[in-house]
């Protein structure tokens, strides 16, 4: 008999829904496939990504979307916890991704995440994540690509 066990990766679920802590999230596409080279697609998911924040009190600390995958520095609100926020997130981007003739999933089944800790600084690990881009080579400063940024902080 072949049972196959899925391990579950993920804390307890109400660590996800308190606004008070702060998270690092890594979505992947699905076969590293570089969805976000498209940049009319990426464009969209940026707006979709700002709408969805303001609908649900999500604040976005940090986020920059690199070819194959997407980095979040956020927390839930009374509207929204985060695994529900990721979810959507990524269902409607996927629907906005078959408008550009990608086909079927466009993400990996989960995502990785990282809680802070205390003594883990907020404004470096917003940093650490717009700096993404540089470590790439693909810019001199995080604030030349068009394609990161905060939606709570003026960086």
């Amino acid at each position: 008999m072949n049972n196959k066990f899925h391990e579950n990766i993920r804390l307890k679920k109400e660590l996800y829904q308190k606004p008070e802590l702060l998270c690092s999230v890594t979505i992947c596409s699905r076969d590293k496939k570089q969805i976000f080279c498209n940049h009319k697609f990426t464009e969209e998911s940026m707006t979709l990504l700002k709408k969805m924040s303001c609908k649900n009190d999500i604040p976005i600390y940090a986020y920059c979307f690199m070819p194959d995958h997407l980095h979040l520095l956020l927390s839930a609100s009374l509207k929204k916890g985060i695994i529900a926020f990721i979810r959507e997130f990524k269902s409607l981007s996927t629907k906005i991704a078959w408008k550009y003739k990608f086909e079927g999933s466009i993400w990996q089944k989960s995502f990785y995440d990282h809680f802070l800790r205390k003594e883990e600084d907020l404004k470096t690990t917003c940093l650490y994540i717009l700096n993404n881009p540089v470590r790439a080579g693909w810019v001199q400063n995080y604030k030349e690509y068009s394609f990161s940024g905060s939606l709570v902080f003026d960086l």
